[in-house]
């Protein structure tokens, strides 16, 4: 039971409260303030634990406040390691980095692989793709046909349709204009590279890298057709137009200072206008079947002077010109020994042409001629000289009993005449008489007349080889002749 509250008791518990020693003096405030708690029936032992207990709850707190205070300190410390790990980057194959800190570069050219920088919005590191881009430009100068342009059908169907119209529509259908003023369509094809990384990011936008490469393609495009007709567009080659389309628009991407390469241009396809596309190809048509039949001709004239003088021909058309030049000046000794220089050539002797000792020159069916003309002289000659021989020994023989010479050589001939194939003998008793009415034998009529139809059909040949021969030769001079001055 507690004790009765007493004037000393009250006292006591109102010095505790207030933190003041009753033995104290107080203060002339603190005399004359009177307590504005009081309280009463409390031991002085229940307030010292209330007090302890407080004094727990504190230390609880600071130490749950001290640990909170360590992780949030190890969390930061993490923040701050991922942070800086953040500025890590791959680099593909195929790619260059460039190092960027405070918008400035700092690296440029970082090959592929693992790269580090200051993390984004400090630093970053920027990827460009280094490999080759191709790009077409295939809509802007043809008209507005559905699908894919490259195909040959979609474009029989649009020739149809525009050969019914025979007009462009300029808000959907694209074109070239040429010098003459002639329209025409083409097809490009670009493929470029990006060089200079550094150039490249700091002028270029990669999501407007295609439409300013086709914007540079399509004016340079213009301008290179807007110079040449329509005849050259058609006739020429293409890699030489492709080639002047190239280096404008190489220009223009050197003067934005884009970074970027062109490798090649292609013109991958010129039409005239379409309405008008089937007269241009019949006129392209027969220019080409005629450089054709040129090439054709050519060839053959270059088989054929090799199959009759083999690699002298050449050498022997231009004598043979020199020679005929020097008749027709009347020039007759200086022609005279043109001729001896074309016999000397012929016969393969040595010849001196273009300050050079030449010999051999001539093969093919001229060597065979004059081969064969050798022998045959030298047969002649031969023959001529066995007649002589043959017509002296019979000469001694007719001077030395004429009789027996010329009975000799009747037999001689008699029985050479009866061996003959178309002969036929019939032999009669003596002093019959036989009258006969026969016709000539049908066998030897067919062979006599086949080996005429031979015979004629040889000569026709020869003459037939002589005609060509000749309009060859004057097919070249032909050829030639409008490439003198």
């Amino acid at each position: 039971m507690s004790e009765p509250n007493t004037p000393d008791n009250d006292q006591n518990l109102d010095d505790l409260i207030s933190g003041q020693d009753s033995s104290s003096d107080p203060s002339p405030e603190t005399a004359q303030r009177s307590a504005s708690v009081r309280l009463r029936g409390v031991e002085a032992s229940a307030v010292a634990a209330d007090q302890a207990r407080m004094d727990t709850a504190n230390q609880s707190l600071a130490e749950a406040l001290k640990i909170t205070y360590n992780l949030l300190r190890v969390a930061m410390v993490v923040l701050v390691i991922l942070f800086a790990v953040s500025g890590v980057q791959s680099i593909k194959e195929g790619e260059r980095g460039i190092k960027i800190r405070f918008g400035k570069q700092v690296q440029t050219n970082i090959e592929p692989g693992f790269a580090w920088s200051m993390p984004y919005p400090i630093g970053e590191i920027v990827r460009v793709e280094e490999g080759t881009v191709e790009m077409a430009v295939s809509k802007e100068f043809m008209p507005n046909i559905p699908g894919d342009q490259s195909d040959d059908a979609a474009l029989s169907i649009a020739i149809d349709r525009f050969n019914d119209s025979g007009k462009l529509n300029p808000e959907t259908d694209g074109s070239n204009i040429t010098s003459d003023f002639n329209i025409a369509h083409t097809q490009w094809s670009v493929n470029y590279r990006r060089t200079d990384h550094a150039m490249y990011i700091s002028n270029i936008i990669p999501e407007q890298e295609r439409e300013i490469m086709k914007a540079i393609v399509q004016r340079a495009v213009v301008q290179v057709i807007g110079t040449i007709t329509i005849d050259d567009l058609l006739k020429n080659s293409s890699e030489t137009i492709s080639g002047r389309v190239r280096s404008l628009a190489q220009a223009s991407l050197d003067d934005m200072d884009s970074g970027i390469t062109i490798d090649r241009v292609v013109l991958a396809r010129k039409n005239a206008a379409l309405s008008l596309r089937e007269q241009f190809n019949s006129v392209q048509t027969a220019a080409q079947a005629a450089g054709k039949a040129r090439e054709d001709a050519l060839l053959l004239r270059d088989q054929m002077l090799n199959e009759v003088a083999g690699r002298g021909s050449d050498v022997l058309i231009d004598e043979i010109n020199e020679y005929e030049r020097l008749i027709e000046l009347g020039e007759s000794e200086a022609a005279e020994t043109q001729l001896a220089r074309i016999d000397a050539i012929l016969e393969g002797r040595p010849v001196e042409i273009n300050g050079e000792m030449v010999e051999g020159l001539v093969s093919g069916e001229v060597s065979e001629i004059l081969t064969s003309a050798s022998t045959y002289a030298s047969n002649r000659v031969s023959e001529a000289i066995a007649q002589l021989e043959n017509f002296k020994a019979k000469q001694a023989q007719y001077e030395a009993n004429p009789k027996l010479m010329v009975a000799r050589d009747w037999s001689s001939a008699m029985g050479e005449f009866l061996d003959q194939d178309f002969v036929s003998t019939f032999v009669l008793p003596k002093g019959v008489s036989l009258e006969m009415l026969i016709n000539n034998d049908p066998d030897i009529a067919r062979e006599l007349d086949r080996m005429r139809k031979r015979r004629e059909a040889e000569e026709s040949l020869e003459l037939r080889r002589e005609d060509m021969r000749r309009s060859w030769f004057q097919t070249d001079r032909g050829l030639k002749e409008p490439e003198e001055p």
